[in-house]
C-alpha cells in the first residue's frame, strides 16, 4: 500500500472519530433543566395562560363566539363556547392544534384587551434612574457610548393593496417597490421595546416616523439629562434641535472630511456606533422569527392592522422578560 492510501485511510478514521465525539457532545445534555426549550415553553404556558381567559370570556354572548378551524381538512370549524378556567381552554386549543398566537390572528381584540394592563408585556418609556442603568450596560459592551441606553430603527411591514388608488400610492414604498406600513421601534439595552410607533403609510420615512420620539426625547420630564442618547442611521432627524441625540455610523466618505488629527477617534466612535446599532437589527430580527405572522401581509382593516403588530410588541416584551433576549 502507497503512502497516499495509508495518509487518506487515517484522515478518514480521525474524521469518523471526530464526527461521533460531535455528535455526542451535540446530543448530551448533563443538566436538562438548562435546555432552552424547556424555559421557551414555560414561558409560551404562561402567555397562553394570559391570553386564552380573554379570548374565552364567558360573559360574551353566542355573536361572540371565536371560531377555531380544527386540523382536519374539510372538517366544521369548533366553537369556543362558555368555558369556566384557562385548563379547559388548554385542552380544547391543544385538540385544535392552535396556540395562543393564532387567536392573536383570528381577532386580536381579546388578547389586546389581556395585554393592556398586564406588567410584564408593557412599553413603557424608563425613568431616569433606568435610562443610566441602561447607559451602564452599553457602556460595559462600548466604553465610547457612556449616555446611549436605547437603540432606534425603522420598520416595514407588509400590507394587503387597497383598492382605492389613493391610498395605495400613499402606502407605495418606492425604495421596496411594494406596498408597506412602516414604522419606528426604539429598543433599550435590554431587549424591551421602550417606544414604537407603526401602522404609518409605507411612503414616510424614518424622520416622519419618529416624530414623536424625538419630541420625548427633547422633553425634560421623560429625559431631564441631555446627554442620553441613542443609536440610529442616518435616515433619523438631524437637525440642531436634536444634536447630540442621536449617534450615526459615518457615512461613506465622511472620514477623509474630517480633520487628519481627528480621524483617528471618529474612527473608533464610527466603529463602537456600527456595533451598537447591530443591536436593533437584532431586535427587529428576533420579532420576525418569533412571530412568524408579520411575514405575512397584514389585513387592510386599519384598526386590526394596528392592533395586530401592538399584540405582538407587547408578546416580544413579555417573551424578553421572562425568558431573556
Amino acid at each position: 500500500m502507497d503512502l497516499g492510501a495509508v495518509r487518506r485511510a487515517i484522515h478518514k478514521r480521525l474524521v469518523e472519530e471526530a464526527w461521533k465525539i460531535a455528535r455526542r457532545s451535540r446530543h448530551y445534555l448533563t443538566a436538562p433543566g438548562r435546555a432552552k426549550q424547556l424555559r421557551l415553553d414555560a414561558a409560551t404556558t404562561q402567555v397562553r395562560a394570559v391570553l386564552l381567559p380573554a379570548a374565552c370570556d364567558g360573559k360574551r354572548g353566542p355573536s361572540d363566539q371565536a371560531a377555531v378551524p380544527s386540523p382536519g381538512a374539510g372538517s366544521h370549524p369548533l366553537l369556543l363556547r362558555r368555558i369556566d378556567g384557562a385548563r379547559s381552554a388548554l385542552q380544547i386549543f391543544r385538540r385544535a392544534a392552535h396556540d395562543a398566537i393564532t387567536v392573536s390572528a383570528q381577532g386580536g381584540r381579546s388578547p389586546g384587551k389581556a395585554l393592556t394592563n398586564f406588567a410584564p408585556a408593557r412599553i413603557s418609556w424608563p425613568s431616569h434612574k433606568q435610562q443610566a442603568e441602561l447607559a451602564r450596560l452599553v457602556g460595559a459592551r462600548e466604553p465610547l457610548l457612556t449616555h446611549t441606553f436605547g437603540f432606534i430603527d425603522g420598520k416595514n411591514l407588509k400590507v394587503q393593496e387597497p383598492s382605492n388608488a389613493d391610498m395605495q400610492n400613499a402606502m407605495y414604498n418606492g425604495w421596496l417597490h411594494s406596498v408597506y406600513v412602516t414604522g419606528t421601534i426604539c429598543f433599550a439595552a435590554d431587549g424591551c421595546i421602550i417606544w414604537s410607533k407603526h401602522n404609518c403609510p409605507g411612503s414616510w420615512n424614518d424622520a416622519d416616523t419618529s416624530l414623536g420620539f424625538r419630541m420625548k426625547l427633547l422633553d425634560p420630564a421623560f429625559c431631564p439629562d441631555t446627554r442620553m442618547n441613542v443609536v440610529s442611521d442616518s435616515a433619523f432627524s438631524c437637525s440642531a434641535s436634536v444634536a447630540g441625540r442621536f449617534l450615526t455610523p459615518l457615512k461613506d466618505g465622511d472620514l477623509d472630511r474630517i480633520l487628519p488629527s481627528l480621524r483617528s477617534p471618529a474612527r473608533l466612535l464610527h466603529n463602537a456606533t456600527t456595533s451598537a446599532r447591530q443591536a436593533a437589527e437584532w431586535g427587529m430580527g428576533s420579532i420576525q422569527k418569533v412571530f412568524h405572522r408579520l411575514n405575512l401581509p397584514l389585513p387592510y382593516d386599519p384598526k386590526l392592522r394596528g392592533l395586530r403588530p401592538t399584540n405582538i410588541f407587547r408578546l416580544v416584551n413579555y417573551r424578553v422578560r421572562t425568558v431573556g433576549i
